[in-house]
């Protein structure tokens, strides 16, 4: 292998991946297609109100608190008082198998004994499926999971029996507060990429096949603002075969396995 060639396509990726622009960031896995929804936070949201967009996507964000960053903005701010679920946005209305979702954030630091820093983009199948198809976490100290970059599927009873859990990928990940972070998950067919600041996580299971209709935007327990969410439609990058063998070749090793992790006491 040309060991020149591998260092230079992961720092052109790792470079692409910190990118925190408008434009669009360059993907991997996937190449974009239809345009499924562009958030730019321009409509209200928070407790019962429920956003259209175009084409029946709908966008409810009930949990936690969600107001303006300022009066003028477009940003929304999350927080939380340490009650209930932390608060999430979720897209629905829509049916794809394959998806590219990206979302431009920042966070506070923990001042409460409550909060703690961790974002997730998760894909669901509702409600078909309880759970999640998958978890992109990005977890700096959020006790419920391991602390890193993540991907996970989980599958529940109604009642949230657990029936499967596995965790396909962690990797080292640790985000600065106050920074803008722009996350970038990609799914084609029994595939999923997610990168973050430089970072990536790979994973390929059956369980990825599945159809997704919601996406939804989990934050941590500190203020979390975001700036801008898009989804879209996706396909298979012809490029990707090519290139996998390299990209994956700069993660450390691991192993899929099913998922025991123990809350610490």
């Amino acid at each position: 292998m040309n060991l020149s060639l591998v260092r230079k396509t992961f720092f052109f990726f790792s470079f692409i991946c910190w990118q925190q622009s408008y434009a669009d960031i360059p993907t991997i896995l996937a190449d974009r297609t239809r345009l499924i929804v562009d958030d730019n936070g321009s409509k209200k949201r928070g407790g019962k109100v429920s956003i259209e967009f175009p084409d029946n996507v709908k966008l409810r964000a009930q949990a936690g608190q969600w107001r303006r960053a300022e009066a003028s903005s477009n940003i929304w701010r999350s927080t939380w008082d340490g009650k209930g679920h932390v608060p999430v946005a979720a897209y629905h209305g829509f049916r794809v198998k394959n998806l590219v979702v990206e979302v431009t954030f920042r966070f506070g630091e923990n001042t409460k004994p409550w909060h703690h820093q961790c974002f997730r983009i998760a894909a669901d199948y509702r409600p078909n499926i309880t759970g999640h198809i998958l978890s992109a976490w990005a977890n700096t100290d959020n006790d419920f999971i391991e602390t890193g970059l993540l991907l996970q599927h989980i599958r529940k009873t109604p009642d949230k029996t657990i029936l499967e859990d596995l965790l396909f990928d962690r990797q080292l990940l640790q985000l600065e507060p106050f920074e803008w972070h722009t996350a970038l998950l990609e799914i084609v067919d029994d595939e999923a990429l997610f990168c973050l600041d430089g970072k990536f996580g790979y994973a390929q299971a059956e369980q990825i096949r599945m159809p997704k209709n919601l996406v939804s935007i989990q934050t941590g327990g500190t203020w979390y603002e975001i700036k801008r969410v898009r989804i879209w439609e996706a396909t298979l990058n012809p490029e990707w075969s090519e290139r996998k063998a390299s990209i994956l070749s700069n993660r450390n090793p691991f192993t899929p396995h099913v998922h025991h992790y123990v809350k610490p006491d």
